[in-house]
């Protein structure tokens, strides 16, 4: 017994040495676990590439890296889902803290963070779906060929519990991509522009900047071809 709780001070003591005087190693292989927990090829599980260049030693044990550069084809990242996903962080300084004991990914800056992202309307109606306000309203999607957006659902507004149809177009925001709302019809009659307000504050944003990796700002949203492309110019004809 005597013997077995000395382990345990040993093992105690061993951890807490590592949490407060960390190796860079430590901190490269929590970061990179981390990662790999948070970014998710839900059709390869060893699909998703990832780079991490440490800086110095001591910085590195700090919790500051060279850059962290991630792919992968499709991507699913804390309920947002991505047909395609690269992002690509130089100079980014993590929580050291928060990556060892608590298994997270906290920012505490960054030089510069990118990332592209391509979407469809199954990887919407499964953020839809996931999300905690949106999930009641069991929203469809439909990426229309003028490159608008069509939403179906249950309005489960003030009491509200008739279908909706709302035509949006997305576009970039300050905290991640967000849909606006142009028209909304709840049982086949227009809503006024409070009722679209409201439903667009329960949906957006979309996709949050915070549930990306190394919170990259979101400068671009475009259509073409029932694809939204993030970040990133559409092919051009003829290609891809």
């Amino acid at each position: 017994m005597r013997f077995c709780l000395m382990l345990t001070v040993s093992s105690l003591f061993c951890l807490w040495v590592a949490w407060a005087d960390p190796s860079p190693q430590v901190v490269i292989q929590s970061l990179e676990r981390v990662l790999r927990q948070t970014i998710v090829n839900p059709k390869d599980a060893n699909g998703v590439t990832l780079r991490i260049v440490p800086a110095s030693p001591e910085e590195t044990a700090k919790g500051k890296f060279q850059s962290v550069e991630i792919s992968t084809k499709p991507a699913k990242i804390k309920g947002v889902f991505l047909r395609e996903f690269y992002g690509r962080a130089i100079e980014p300084v993590v929580d050291v803290n928060a990556l060892l004991r608590e298994g997270e990914l906290k920012t505490l800056a960054v030089k510069e963070s990118v990332m592209e992202g391509v979407m469809d309307a199954e990887g919407l109606e499964q953020i839809f779906a996931e999300g905690t306000s949106t999930r009641p309203m069991k929203i469809k999607v439909r990426i229309t060929d003028d490159g608008r957006i069509q939403l179906r659902g249950i309005l489960t507004l003030l009491r509200i519990n008739n279908p909706f149809e709302a035509i949006c177009r997305a576009e970039p925001g300050k905290d991640g991509l967000y849909v606006r709302i142009d028209e909304l019809r709840v049982n086949g009659v227009p809503a006024p522009a409070f009722l679209r307000h409201r439903l667009e504050e329960r949906v957006n944003p979309v996709v949050k900047r915070d549930a990306l990796p190394f919170q990259p700002e979101i400068r671009s949203v475009r259509i073409h071809q029932q694809l939204i492309y993030v970040n990133r110019l559409p092919p051009t004809k003829g290609m891809g």
